[in-house]
């Protein structure tokens, strides 16, 4: 289906191809033609290299849309052209009667209208460039905060947020604003500017000048996004992750309390009794489950969260022991990567029958020292 849907650009292409002759002959469609098409590429070319540099795993799947960003940046500049033909002859326009009078009327509000939001956009980026790049202090930062808050311009808020040198204070300012949209994960074309897309909020708990009451402030949010990276905060208090734990049972809520070590063991062993796959390797992985749940997780049948618990710095010799006979070449490689591991588990790992097992076991052994 998308692979039709992107026929549709195509198909125009080719329309225009078939009668450039007949387009060719008119002024107007001659302007729009030209500007069509390198507003077609110009935005294509834009699009795919703003792809290219996000750090989302699904961004790629943006490429099968380039079709159409080529047809809406060709229509757009297309209709452009038109304006400005009517632009540059405004006098045979006026004189030519009320309906191409008409015609020059709206081709120019177009143009204001086109100008005026193309403008913003640009004013959003380059002040987004200047935040990033740039050096700013903390007065530079507040006083762009201020401007970016009463204009809404959530790109800029996102990089006054990630700024290394933004203030605790102003930190916590952004998470108690009250505006929805600093919570919702940024949408648009002018957001393909920065790497992620993250909500503004996430970008202020990912901040390690972040202070400890932005986790607490955030606990409140409605977006499950949030909620996850308030879940794996340093700053999350045992209270805060029992009343997230007791409020949201979303799966991305359950994915934060177990990663993160500080969840309560009465609650990572709640998650461990239903949990999905993705759930179970993070509890495998995360030091602070307790190990009669490691141990129950280390017999289970998914080598994927065995090879978590291999990894896992917190288990103890007689589970490394149990795991480095597993029959998973992913589970001994990664209990030969543990640098927990005992010295009798390495040596044992050592004369493995897969050669990246021994090379990483032989690796650990020369970081230990026998006793």
């Amino acid at each position: 289906m998308p692979f039709l849907l992107n026929l549709a650009p195509l198909v125009l292409v080719l329309l225009v191809l078939v009668y450039l002759g007949a387009i060719w002959r008119h002024p107007p469609a001659r302007w729009a033609l030209v500007a069509g098409a390198l507003g077609g590429v110009g935005g294509s070319v834009l699009y795919v290299s703003l792809l290219l540099q996000q750090r989302s795993s699904t961004a790629a799947i943006g490429l099968l849309f380039t079709p159409w960003v080529f047809a809406v940046a060709a229509g757009s500049a297309a209709a452009w052209g038109v304006g400005l033909h009517q632009l540059a002859h405004t006098r045979q326009a006026l004189r030519g009667g009320p309906r191409r009078a008409a015609v020059w009327g709206v081709a120019v509000l177009f143009l204001l209208a086109s100008t005026y939001y193309t403008g913003r956009d640009a004013r959003s980026v380059a002040g987004f460039l200047r935040l990033k790049w740039a050096p700013a202090d903390a007065r530079v930062l507040e006083d762009a905060c201020r401007r970016a808050l009463a204009r809404r311009d959530y790109l800029q808020l996102a990089a006054i947020a990630a700024h290394p040198q933004t203030p605790p204070a102003l930190l916590l300012a952004l998470a108690r604003s009250d505006d929805p949209g600093m919570h919702e994960k940024r949408r648009g074309l002018v957001n393909l500017f920065d790497r992620d897309a993250l909500a503004v909020v996430r970008e202020v708990l990912r901040n390690p000048n972040a202070p400890p009451e932005v986790a607490a402030v955030l606990a409140a949010s409605p977006n499950d996004y949030v909620l996850y990276d308030v879940a794996v905060s340093p700053h999350a208090t045992a209270a805060i992750l029992r009343d997230l734990a007791r409020r949201r049972d979303g799966y991305l809520v359950r994915w934060g309390l177990a990663v993160n070590p500080r969840t309560p063991p009465d609650i990572l062993e709640r998650l461990a009794r239903d949990a999905d796959d993705v759930t179970t390797r993070h509890l495998a992985g995360n030091p602070g489950t307790p190990l009669p749940i490691l141990g129950r997780l280390a017999r289970s049948g998914s080598a994927l969260a065995r090879a978590a618990v291999a990894r896992n710095p917190s288990i103890d010799a007689a589970l490394m022991t149990r795991l480095a006979g597993d029959s998973e070449d992913d589970v001994r490689f990664a209990l030969a990567l543990n640098r927990a591991a005992t010295r009798d588990v390495l040596e044992r790992l050592a004369q493995d029958a897969n050669p990246r097992v021994r090379r990483y076991a032989a690796r650990g052994l020369g970081r230990t020292r026998a006793p």
